[in-house]
């Protein structure tokens, strides 16, 4: 159902998403829905713990993947990897435009600096540091979703 509600927050965005759709695609009813998660919120946050959670394990199982010292091309290479989910790339997009509302900005915000301390704590890079690397995924983000050709990406190395 999780998987289901991902793919429909994906494509609709938090406010136009409808539970209904939601359980049409996991092929369940919605009451059953609604005796899972009270409403359409902690659904969302539920996804949104799913995905980011995703993106956490990935970034952890790539910082030991190998002996290579640039711990920052090892996880840029793990995220690039994530970003051919569209469907998951589009959550986390659909997410961040849905911080209008509180409680999900609540969640969002303390999912996305508990990625960034766990990136420092993985690199031992200065914050600043740190910073840079998600800005350039970020960018990865956005043209990611608009598939942009590889030349509105930054080179490997280029800061």
């Amino acid at each position: 159902m999780l998987t289901a509600a991902i793919q429909e927050f994906a494509e609709h965005g938090y406010h136009a998403a409808r539970t209904a759709a939601i359980a049409q695609r996991a092929g369940i009813s919605q009451p059953y829905i609604y005796r899972l998660f009270p409403n359409k919120r902690a659904l969302f946050l539920q996804c949104s713990r799913r995905v980011f959670g995703r993106i956490g394990e990935t970034f952890a199982e790539a910082a030991r993947e190998t002996d290579d010292p640039d711990v920052f091309a090892r996880l840029g290479q793990a995220y690039v990897r994530l970003l051919a989910d569209r469907t998951e790339l589009l959550f986390q997009l659909q997410a961040y435009a849905a911080v209008a509302d509180p409680e999900i900005r609540g969640a969002v915000r303390r999912g996305f600096m508990a990625m960034f301390d766990e990136i420092a704590r993985i690199s031992g890079a200065p914050r600043e540091q740190v910073a840079r690397f998600f800005a350039t995924g970020m960018l990865l983000n956005v043209a990611a979703a608009l598939e942009l050709p590889e030349d509105f990406l930054p080179k490997p190395g280029s800061g």
